[in-house]
């Protein structure tokens, strides 16, 4: 039988993907032991990251192999943006790894390339995601209004929505896509993101509660 493309997929950025989920900076967060500024830090980050997929998800939206992914539902970018409000963070600094990261996004020019960064952004936020929501709440004691990134309530149900989206990717040949290209830049996407995490883990690794 032949491996669905979504398990092809999966599998050919297992190693990449479970290096940058065990970055330092990751794990300290995750494990309380930094504090609400290291969290900040890196929603601000994202914001800008986030404000970059989604205008190039928006440039591809009628693209006859991107449009079976673009789903506005999904979108973070102004959550983001409310949360940092919300946590007095508006006016962090966008790093140097996460502003290069905001310019390899805008220069993708096909869409097989925005799936892959599609893809690991969203579907990770719908799996891994769900549980720095809660950490971060649990660690830091910050309240829902500062943690809505992390909210899909509006999909309903986020199995059957992250089932859908892998039969969807199993499909992208079916859509004239070309499935290496796809491979190819989501390990660009999981490189780009260690990058991220490790500028992060140099600015906090020498003070782990001062992050402000």
């Amino acid at each position: 039988m032949t491996e669905p493309f979504s398990t092809r997929l999966k599998n050919s950025t297992a190693t990449i993907h479970d290096e940058v989920e065990h970055t330092s900076f990751m794990v300290d967060l995750m494990e309380g032991r930094l504090d609400a500024g290291a969290y900040s830090l890196l929603l601000r980050q994202y914001e800008v990251i986030y404000d970059a997929l989604e205008k190039k998800s928006r440039d591809f939206a009628e693209d006859p192999v991107f449009a079976p992914f673009h789903d506005e539902t999904l979108f973070r970018h102004d959550r983001i943006l409310d949360d940092l409000s919300e946590l007095g963070a508006r006016e962090l600094p966008a790093i140097r790894s996460a502003q290069a990261y905001a310019e390899h996004l805008a220069q993708l020019d096909r869409p097989e390339q925005v799936i892959a960064h599609h893809y690991t952004r969203y579907l990770g936020d719908l799996s891994g995601g769900q549980a720095i929501g809660a950490l971060m709440g649990r660690h830091y004691a910050l309240g829902d209004g500062a943690l809505t990134m992390w909210d899909f309530t509006e999909l309903g149900k986020t199995k059957p929505y992250k089932d859908s989206y892998r039969l969807r990717l199993n499909e992208i040949a079916g859509t004239a896509g070309h499935e290496q290209t796809v491979i190819d830049e989501t390990m660009t996407a999981f490189k780009l993101n260690g990058e991220l995490l490790a500028e992060l883990t140099a600015m906090t690794d020498h003070s782990k509660a001062t992050v402000a």
